[in-house]
């Protein structure tokens, strides 16, 4: 729990900077600045999501709920071309399953909340680079659906473990935009100052790339149309460091960085995304819904 701290300073920098802001347009800091500056990675799991994935080979399904809010922005002049944001991120996903003749049991959570700090600098009219800091606290559990009420034992033999990871995370993105295709490719690490069960290693890398037409077609329902392919590689060690993939294939109704719907198709290679099953590898094929709302 040691990054939550963040929190209060955040917020506390966010209301004193309040009547700043009311009062002064000059005012290099903007309380509560509107849609998020740097959409959530498509790719990575560990980011806020809202919307569904069903694996096409079993009845698992993966189901995310969160946001991501942008609190507070610095800019030194209203031209200027570097902004810093700070901001609030509580997501979480679950992990739902059909057993014993009953639907939709939820087996496994996990939970992040924290907080991040952005900041951007459009290098030209087509381009911007982004370095993004995220300092959050993850704790996983196993819920009823997992519990096996006719033995009265944990399903699979496996029993709930003390699951926590808080970790600060840093990632360097740039963004482009050409008349083809648009894009942004990432790269960076977390490192982990709490950490069960102790054998995991505290750091990590993540690399990854999004790619997306700029408008495939003018509209559809008045709104713009793209196609879009997302991937994301995280290398975790459990101790031994293993790489897992997973890619999106899909389109977006809507402004590509802002509210929309999309729909996708996902394959997923390597460690499970549920925290207590840690040290399992799976390969999934999904199927899925997106809500964007930045």
């Amino acid at each position: 729990m040691r990054c939550i701290p963040f929190l209060p300073v955040l917020f506390l920098l966010a209301v004193a900077a309040a009547p700043v802001c009311a009062g002064e347009n000059s005012s290099p800091f903007t309380f509560l600045p509107g849609r998020l500056l740097t959409a959530p990675l498509r790719a990575s799991l560990q980011e806020p999501r809202v919307g569904l994935c069903k694996d096409t080979r079993t009845s698992r399904l993966k189901v995310d709920i969160g946001a991501s809010v942008d609190m507070l922005e610095f800019s030194a002049t209203a031209d200027s071309t570097d902004i810093i944001r700070l901001g609030i991120d509580f997501f979480t996903y679950a992990l739902s399953t059909n057993s014993e003749g009953l639907r939709l049991q939820i087996d496994a959570v996990d939970g992040f909340f924290g907080g991040h700090v952005t900041y951007v600098s459009t290098l030209e009219t087509s381009s911007r680079f982004t370095l993004r800091l995220r300092l959050l606290h993850l704790s996983a559990h196993f819920l009823d659906g997992h519990f096996n009420n006719s033995t009265q034992t944990w399903k699979d033999g496996r029993a709930p473990i003390p699951f926590t990871r808080d970790f600060g995370e840093l990632l360097g993105m740039y963004d482009f935009r050409g008349s083809l295709v648009s894009g942004r490719v990432y790269g960076g690490f977390s490192y982990a100052t709490l950490i069960r069960p102790t054998e995991i290693k505290r750091i990590e890398g993540h690399g990854g790339a999004e790619f997306h037409t700029p408008e495939l077609v003018s509209s559809v329902f008045g709104r713009p149309f793209n196609l879009y392919l997302a991937y994301n590689m995280t290398l975790r060690g459990i101790p031994a460091y293993v790489a897992t993939h997973h890619t999106e294939l899909g389109m977006k109704l809507g402004e590509w960085s802002s509210t929309g719907l999309r729909v996708f198709l996902s394959y997923y290679n390597g460690l499970d995304v549920f925290s207590q099953y840690y040290d399992l590898r799976r390969e999934d094929f999904g199927v899925g819904v997106a809500f964007d709302f930045w």
